[in-house]
């Protein structure tokens, strides 16, 4: 963890795309003269490497200055990486295969926590303990009423405009209510179709866009890079709009095709960014401003061409690994956390700052003392899962990941490990290493133990 310094953060105009350091925050933590509001932003598809103060070429001002003003979570996993299986896990508080929602079939969630009612979301908990609770934008779990809230407004509109307006309409109708509140924001973007208009097309020259070093063509032999069932060899990617020219649905990509995609994508977050910072300046204004708690973060990730693959759905940081950042009540003031944070963490803290006691079932862990101290820690490990696209219960690809290693068991039982200190971008296997025999032998462990307490039906790792 460090400061956040005046130089830390990259703001770039929309009029000129002037670069200029943010002010510097005092590392102060707001109180709560009550309960908290509680505010969580969830995108969909945002890298983690696609947003200003972790990539300086793409311009989100509004985010790099809520985040430079909060604490950002810089090691944020998600549950699994893939859309309906991500979010059932956010409101369930549970592993895919704990809920039955293990691909893109929301029935298992549905079944369980709508149905048969076996399992609470936050939302429930919430509301019945007094606070209002409203959610618009992408459900992809189908009504939210039926899953805990008390107001909402599904919206499939790909540019979010009628989810940002209800949003900010929810917020004005705040202010005369002192009751606590839950806003659930969802926007669809930076989901494909990408449609930017030209003005955040406009914001940069393609010919300064780079690739990552892992970029591919085509993904290497190896069942790691499957996104399908076990034993296929299918790559995903579901990516199509009008500004990127003849871009293949598979590979190969070539670098220019990918260059031409990742221009659209950054600019439909430049887009996000200009309808987030609206929103949050409305609610800087809102009497609630003091007393709130702002959370950003996504679904899961996107390829954008590393290792040759799109979409998301393997183990690999581009797909588990999102973008983070808490601000408001409970939160020290600008700086960084490398705390390692689960997406099933958000379920226990929106709990804990209200003041409920959370499920004793929850996969996740309270994160409140790590947003008001980030040197702080609640794990050593964090996993995932994810099975292909048609995939099911105990199919698929798993990970744990610690802080300086990530090991990987495969759809087809091939291991994986990767030294991510030195190799970010997960470019060589180093399984078969014998200066690494005892960190497989603790990750595999530990894979272990989170097989048992989700009751996974994958094979285990080698005993050896």
């Amino acid at each position: 963890m460090s400061k956040v310094s005046r130089r830390g953060f990259v703001r770039s105009t929309v009029a000129s795309g002037v670069s200029a350091a943010l002010a510097s925050c005092t590392s102060t933590t707001r109180t709560a003269k009550s309960r908290p509001n509680l505010v969580v932003v969830f995108a969909d598809d945002h890298a983690h490497r696609a947003l200003g103060y972790n990539n300086p070429a793409v311009k989100t001002p509004h985010m790099d200055r809520i985040a430079g003003e909060g604490v950002i979570l810089d090691r944020c996993y998600i549950a699994s990486p893939i859309c309906v299986a991500s979010r059932a896990s956010m409101m369930s508080g549970l592993f895919p295969q704990q809920h039955g929602s293990v691909g893109l079939d929301a029935s298992g969630f549905q079944r369980c926590v709508v149905e048969e009612k076996r399992y609470k979301t936050f939302a429930h908990h919430l509301t019945a303990s007094g606070y209002a609770t409203a959610f618009f934008g992408k459900s992809h779990l189908g009504d939210p009423k039926l899953y805990g809230f008390s107001e909402a407004a599904v919206s499939g509109n790909v540019v979010d405009t009628d989810s940002f307006e209800n949003a900010k309409a929810y917020l004005a109708s705040r202010e005369t209510n002192d009751a606590p509140f839950l806003l659930w924001l969802a926007p669809n973007q930076p989901h494909v179709p990408l449609v930017p208009e030209q003005r955040w097309l406009d914001l940069y020259d393609p010919r300064t866009l780079k690739v990552d070093p892992n970029f591919m063509e085509s993904p290497p032999d190896g069942s790691i890079y499957n996104q399908g069932k076990p034993g296929e060899r299918y790559y995903r990617d579901t990516a199509y709009t009008k500004h990127y020219k003849n871009l293949p649905s598979g590979p190969p990509r070539t670098k220019e095709q990918i260059i031409d995609f990742i221009h659209a994508y950054y600019a439909t977050i430049s887009h996000l960014d200009n309808q987030l910072g609206g929103f949050f300046d409305q609610l800087r204004a809102s009497r609630h401003y003091e007393n709130t708690t702002f959370i950003y973060l996504a679904d899961n990730g996107y390829h954008l061409g590393n290792h040759g693959l799109g979409n998301k759905i393997t183990m690999h940081e581009e797909a588990v690994r999102v973008p983070m950042f808490a601000h408001g009540y409970g939160v020290r003031s600008g700086t960084r956390s490398t705390s390692l944070v689960s997406s099933l963490d958000i379920y226990p803290t929106l709990l804990d700052l209200a003041g409920i006691e959370a499920p004793a079932h929850l996969m996740g862990k309270s994160i409140r003392s790590v947003l008001a101290s980030p040197r702080k820690t609640v794990r050593d490990y964090v996993s995932s899962e994810c099975v292909g696209v048609g995939g099911k219960v105990g199919e698929g690809h798993r990970m744990v990941r610690s802080k300086d290693w990530k090991y990987v068991l495969t759809d087809s039982n091939e291991e994986a490990l990767f030294d991510e200190t030195k190799d970010p971008y997960e470019m060589h296997n180093v399984i078969g290493d014998p200066a690494n025999t005892n960190t497989v032998r603790q990750h595999r462990d530990e894979m272990r133990v989170w097989q048992r307490a989700t009751s996974d039906t994958h094979a285990p790792p080698p005993a050896a």
